[in-house]
């Protein structure tokens, strides 16, 4: 098992693409008996994360991930509000105990939920890549297996299984967020001058240091935060920040 993280990680790191390490995280839970898997982030570029949509990857049929997001269940389903509110810790569910939700909205979505396939998971929450104190999605790693089948095929591979999602959330939130947006890379001299801007240096600092002129620098900004959909500097800092063409 730790010669398949291993493996995971080397495949996480040779490819770019977000679908190609999406698919990467597949095979690895598939192994596991996991086939009903979501990551999904909260869309805070839309709205507060209270109220914000869920952007998912999922294995699931997409015509019901259509119809979750249309129908918003995501505001009644007990596992997104855990998130909403700032939990950290992991834990696992299965479909015997949705009789226990408190509130009718609550059953309803996760009855259908449970309809659709998912009966079993062990869910993890995502933290803030910038180090922010809540969580900004979720990982669900579930199962169509009955919850005892599959917990007793995932014994003893909880810990691996977690270390897993994060690792792939490591990997891909920037440019998953990026995608959010419809934001662009920003290139090598954009990059320069963004992290210099971010340190709080001003444009003339910022061209002495990188030995161009002043109007080269501000093009650069310029470009930066058109690609970045920023509509101040001081946006495209966050943007360029979360989407990790710079670092903190």
């Amino acid at each position: 098992m730790v010669e398949s993280l291993e493996a995971l990680q080397s495949r996480l790191l040779e490819t770019t693409s977000v679908e190609l390490k999406w698919q990467a995280l597949r095979d690895f839970y598939g192994r596991m008996g996991a086939d009903q898997i979501n990551y999904g982030i909260i869309d805070t570029f839309v709205s507060d994360r209270f109220t914000a949509p869920v952007r998912f990857l999922s294995t699931m049929d997409p015509t019901w991930l259509d119809y979750y997001g249309e129908k918003r269940l995501d505001i009644h389903d007990p596992h997104v509000e855990f998130v909403r509110q700032g939990n950290l810790v992991p834990y696992v569910w299965g479909e015997s105990v949705l009789g226990r939700l408190d509130h009718r909205e609550q059953r309803e979505a996760v009855a259908q939920t449970v309809e659709a396939g998912l009966r079993s998971q062990l869910s993890v929450t995502l933290p803030d890549p910038l180090g922010g104190g809540q969580p900004v999605g979720g990982l669900t790693i579930g199962s169509s297996l009955a919850e005892r089948d599959y917990f007793n095929a995932i014994r003893g591979h909880e810990a691996i299984m977690i270390v897993a999602g994060l690792l792939f959330h490591h990997h891909c939130i920037g440019e998953i967020r990026r995608s959010h947006v419809g934001a662009k890379p920003l290139s090598a001299r954009e990059r320069d001058c963004m992290a210099l801007l971010a340190q709080g240096l001003r444009v003339t600092r910022i061209a002495e240091k990188l030995r161009l002129s002043e109007a080269t620098v501000e093009l650069h900004l310029h470009r930066a935060r058109r690609k970045l959909g920023a509509a101040t500097t001081a946006q495209a800092v966050a943007r360029a920040l979360m989407f990790g063409d710079i670092a903190s």
